[in-house]
């Protein structure tokens, strides 16, 4: 239907927006409380599931990636949209029918989850294996898509439910799942070690000089730019756009269809127990583990967050205008996640450009998440809830964009979805040891006011107004003084979990998190430290194997001039 060249930008659209379908688990804060206080859950017990949907995502990763890897991109897109579909409208369903348990919503909170994997990671290797030159702006379109999920889903879920999570939930597996499959006849694997019909596969003589010559800069330069000229022969985007000056762009454009074997046997592939054995690995897997547990925490709990600060600050709150302001900060969180993987990926490809690491843009990223909480910490207002979560989204942003390219930078691409998925299993223990820090700190500061609160009063025996035959205006109102004083005062019609603390309901959790998000900085640093001196170890061998080299065939040289002085 479509030349390549047409084709691999039309999968990379059709990545997009089946990551946008796939994005979902980031939603819940959007209507976790809500189900939470209908199904009569704690703050902990609505952790717990959130923590859930992560174990669907992120440990189910690896066992995808081996599918992904070794199928076409359709396969484990089918298979996400399936269980995407079938995991919410049975978290509906529990919903609907007030089925209190914890499990039943975990369950399927995990099916749903696991979908937005396949889905996901095959459309992140489907752009890491289309665009190898570009790696980390073409896989940084999917991973954003992947983060606009939230506010795409909230802000259609605000603006066409307001105030119904019922409807909410309905919308959420028809829509999320009609986005998987409307992108999947788009998405596939374009080879590209051929060149497309229409095309002639000659690469003009000074594009190859250009070639060569980028070959000797890059290998003197960085141990990272000949880890790339493995997967892309040699040339980066750097080097077309300095020969674009000597050539025409439809030259250059015959030189970028023919730069990737995918049988490379000099590729990089480190996977497995070599994998596991490289503390590289590690290291990264530390700072993800991290930076996620970090942003997750307040992505899954920023409901609990505004809820505390808003009711503090606003006594009788409707829960229409808490949906809304819900609404609002998941779509800070959203947006701001957006836009600092789209950033992230083209900085990450620009600074390789310039002979510079990835890591960097990781290590902008740990401070974003420093600030954020060190906002968490100190806003006491609803109204500044915003610097933590538009922080919260650029640090979470920022990981997410750039970690795909980094991965398949040091690992190889050939196992590139296994490998990742085993990185992002470290963000199912972050996460879980800070959302469950959270929802017991929460639940500490916390207490219920059921239901039935006002019926609990002796004199209160119907609906409390005058019609009422038990209606007693002096002894009511001496009953309900002290309640109304206190309690209701504060919050209003509010029933189920109610913490009246402001920022103490939960400052304790952002002080086990700013240490761990300044040790993720200090480890980006010290990675980015140690791959310096790596390369320009690598740089002084192979100048030293330059130099041997030369001096070798200048021997040569000399003793056939010799020879042939000799022979005369």
């Amino acid at each position: 239907m479509f030349d390549k060249r047409t084709a691999r930008y039309a999968s990379l659209v059709a990545d997009f927006w089946v990551s946008l379908g796939s994005g979902t688990h980031y939603v819940y804060s959007a209507y976790g409380p809500q189900l939470a206080e209908r199904l009569g859950f704690s703050a902990t017990q609505s952790s717990v599931i959130a923590t859930l949907g992560s174990v669907g995502v992120y440990l189910v990763a690896p066992a995808a990636g081996v599918v992904i890897d070794r199928k076409p991109p359709h396969i484990p897109i089918t298979i996400g949209g399936c269980m995407i579909l079938f995991g919410y409208m049975m978290m509906r369903f529990a919903y609907t029918s007030e089925l209190r348990s914890v499990a039943f919503v975990g369950i399927f909170m995990i099916v749903a989850s696991a979908g937005n994997t396949f889905a996901y990671h095959a459309c992140v290797k489907c752009a890491a294996v289309n665009f190898p030159h570009k790696r980390g702006t073409a896989t940084s379109i999917p991973v954003a898509g992947y983060g606009l999920s939230a506010l795409f889903f909230s802000q259609i879920g605000n603006a066409a439910f307001p105030g119904d999570t019922g409807r909410f939930m309905l919308m959420l597996p028809l829509l999320s799942s009609g986005l998987v499959f409307l992108g999947l006849p788009f998405v596939r694997n374009i080879t590209l070690d051929k060149i497309a019909d229409s095309e002639v596969a000659v690469i003009p003589d000074d594009i190859q000089s250009v070639e060569t010559d980028a070959l000797i800069r890059q290998t003197t330069n960085s141990a990272s730019s000949v880890n790339e000229k493995k997967s892309y022969a040699a040339i980066s985007e750097f080097e077309h756009e300095s020969a674009q000056s000597e050539v025409t762009d439809e030259e250059a454009s015959m030189a970028d269809e023919i730069v990737y074997a995918p049988d490379d046997p000099d590729e990089i592939d480190i996977h497995g127990w070599a994998l596991l054995r490289d503390f590289r690995f590690w290291t990264h897997f530390t700072i993800f583990g991290l930076m996620s547990g970090c942003g997750l925490m307040y992505i899954l709990s920023d409901g609990y967050v505004l809820r505390a600060l808003f009711t503090y600050r606003n006594p009788y709150i409707s829960p229409q205008d808490l949906l809304t302001n819900q609404a609002i900060q998941v779509s800070l969180v959203s947006s701001f996640s957006f836009i600092g993987r789209i950033i992230a990926g083209y900085c990450a490809d620009r600074l390789v450009r310039h002979g510079y690491q990835r890591m960097w843009v990781i290590f902008v990223g740990t401070l974003c998440f420093v600030l954020a909480q060190i906002g968490g910490l100190t806003i006491t207002s609803s109204r500044f809830m915003w610097f933590t979560s538009i922080f919260n989204g650029m640090g979470y942003g920022a990981l997410f964009g750039s970690y795909a390219s980094i991965m398949s930078e040091v690992f190889g691409i050939k196992r590139f979805s296994e490998n990742y998925g085993f990185l992002t299993i470290s963000t199912v223990i972050g996460s879980d040891v800070f959302a469950f820090a959270f929802g017991a700190i929460y639940d500490g500061n916390s207490y219920f006011i059921p239901e039935d609160a006002y019926m609990n009063y002796p004199e209160y025996k119907g609906d409390f107004n005058s019609s009422s035959p038990y209606y007693n205006m002096t002894t009511t109102y001496q009953y309900f003084d002290e309640f109304t004083n206190t309690t209701m005062r504060r919050f209003g019609s509010q029933v189920g979990q109610v913490c009246d603390k402001g920022v103490d309901c939960y400052r304790t959790a952002f002080i086990i998190t700013l240490p761990c998000s300044i040790v993720a900085t200090v480890l980006s640093i010290l990675l980015i430290r140690y791959e310096n001196r790596k390369n320009t170890r690598l740089a002084m061998e192979q100048e030293a194997m330059l130099a041997a080299g030369n001096a070798k065939s200048l021997a040569e040289s000399s003793d056939a001039d010799a020879t042939l002085v000799a022979g005369q």
